[in-house]
């Protein structure tokens, strides 16, 4: 799914239930080359595109994470490190956690589902942080 797609769903789903609590700071690309520099990893083209239309935290029905260094959900207040090459992008509220898969430091745009119970990590079937919000966040087909 595309950024434009994306932006197409949301307008028309948006509603005040959905989006009242904040979001966080929109970075700008040069905060995100900044990150990528600092902690040695390329972010998904999707994600970045994310980030730089609506920040991270609060998104619909679910959560995500951000570069907003003061939030609770800054993305390295839930990854200390990459774990077993992944990175954690969100997560669902009861421990297990979505998530991009690292490689030579550079992470997919497939998201990835890590279950906290049998410690094991499976696809979840989105190819890129778009569809993951408009069927987790968003609670939509496309």
């Amino acid at each position: 799914m595309d950024l434009e797609t994306f932006k197409e769903v949301i307008q028309k789903v948006k509603s005040p239930p959905l989006f009242a609590l904040e979001h966080d700071r929109i970075p700008t690309m040069e905060t995100i080359l900044d990150f990528q520099k600092q902690y040695h990893i390329v972010l998904p083209e999707k994600y970045i595109q994310f980030l730089l239309n609506f920040g991270g935290g609060y998104f619909g029905f679910t959560n995500i994470y951000s570069l907003d260094q003061d939030s609770y959900f800054f993305i390295f207040n839930r990854n200390p490190a990459t774990v077993n090459d992944l990175l954690f992008m969100a997560d669902n509220g009861c421990g297990d956690y979505y998530a991009f898969h690292v490689e030579g430091g550079r992470c997919s745009e497939k998201i990835l589902f890590c279950d906290h119970e049998d410690n094991t990590v499976r696809d979840t079937g989105f190819s890129d942080v778009f569809e993951y919000l408009v069927k987790t966040g968003l609670n939509r087909q496309s």
